[in-house]
């Protein structure tokens, strides 16, 4: 089988190093997908940061990056990206695929992500791929967080968060491939590139404001 593994984040860029079995580079080209940092990562050197995931609620429309599998065997492809994503075997589901050679995908990508599942089963018959597997995380902001995923409350998110892990969240999004524009990267980049960015409005006249270091201040007004 020919099989393509699709990616808009770190996998790109270490995805190698971490043990993805690919046969050449990274290509531009990937099918175009609702993207978002709406996932609160729960292990890892990430734990902590928001993270990439399909978003069909708050995602932008960003271009993916797709790479050849080295792996011919689709079951041997999907383990692969698996151990190298350090998704857990009972948690095996959220690795997607569509396998078009037998007309058949991920059941749980297909529920939560059927968009995307559309999407990517129309880029890989036009570019003549057999299956293709993607990482099918979902996000889980309001889960975690108590409230519903947006610019604000993301950004409230990161500024409560602790040292380095806030370091690290902001890192994560600037650097991001260049392709992957959302709403918050959008917000945060502007931030980081015009300190004299007004502060963010949030609920109860509560301020995020963007520091000179490059950090944010999250200042609630005394009742």
């Amino acid at each position: 089988m020919r099989i393509a593994v699709i990616s808009w984040g770190s996998l790109i860029q270490t995805g190698v190093q971490r043990g993805l079995s690919i046969s050449g580079g990274w290509h531009t080209g990937g099918p175009v997908l609702p993207i978002e940092f709406s996932r609160v990562s729960q292990s890892g050197e990430k734990a902590g940061c928001l993270t990439l995931v399909i978003d069909e609620r708050n995602g932008a429309n960003v271009p993916t990056h797709y790479a050849v599998c080295a792996n011919t065997n689709l079951d041997l492809a999907l383990v692969n990206l698996r151990i190298v994503e350090n998704i857990k075997p009972e948690y095996r589901y959220t690795v997607g695929y569509v396998n078009i050679l037998h007309n058949t995908e991920r059941e749980f990508s297909r529920r939560k992500h059927p968009i995307a599942c559309n999407t990517i089963r129309a880029w890989a018959q036009s570019n003549r791929f057999d299956a293709v597997i993607w990482t099918s995380l979902l996000s889980n902001f309001e889960e975690k967080t108590g409230r519903p995923f947006n610019v604000e409350t993301a950004i409230q998110y990161i500024s409560h968060l602790p040292e380095p892990t806030q370091s690290k969240a902001f890192e994560y999004i600037h650097s991001a491939p260049a392709e992957v524009v959302t709403p918050l990267r959008s917000v945060l980049d502007d931030s980081f590139n015009n300190t004299s960015s007004p502060p963010i409005v949030g609920e109860g006249g509560t301020t995020t404001t963007m520091l000179g270091d490059g950090h944010y201040l999250t200042e609630t007004p005394l009742r």
